[in-house]
């Protein structure tokens, strides 16, 4: 929850810090997990989630349930689906907020779409 200083908002119960001006002037600010690269595979494996590591880019590539690839960091808890250009990235708490809110969230609607689709077609 944001608070409220000297008519400010703060956001010291986000842990939210501000890192650096990006080249427009606009303020950059970054949320640490303070999760390891071993706290993130151990919960990985325990969920038998399929996963490949990039130590040098400090991120994880990690498969759902329909075989589509998220690049994950696990410092600050970024992601997006796997493609060429990366214009967006998301933000999860940790890598248990990504599984649990975002890997799987469409993959039953997903399917439930491409089973109508074929019902559909073979009409």
């Amino acid at each position: 929850m944001d608070t409220i200083q000297d008519g400010v908002v703060v956001m010291s119960t986000h842990n939210w810090k501000f890192v650096r001006n990006n080249s427009k002037g606009e303020a950059v600010f970054r949320k640490d997990t303070n999760e390891t690269l071993e706290f993130v595979e151990k919960y990985l494996q325990d969920n038998k989630i399929d996963y490949m590591v990039n130590m040098a880019a400090s991120l994880l590539w990690i498969t759902n349930q329909e075989g589509k690839e998220y690049v994950y960091y696990w410092t600050t808890g970024r992601w997006a689906r796997r493609q060429r250009v990366y214009n967006n990235h998301y933000h999860s708490n940790g890598i248990e907020d990504f599984v649990t809110r975002f890997l799987n969230k469409f993959v039953e609607q997903n399917k439930k779409e491409r089973l109508d689709a074929v019902k559909e077609l073979s009409k």
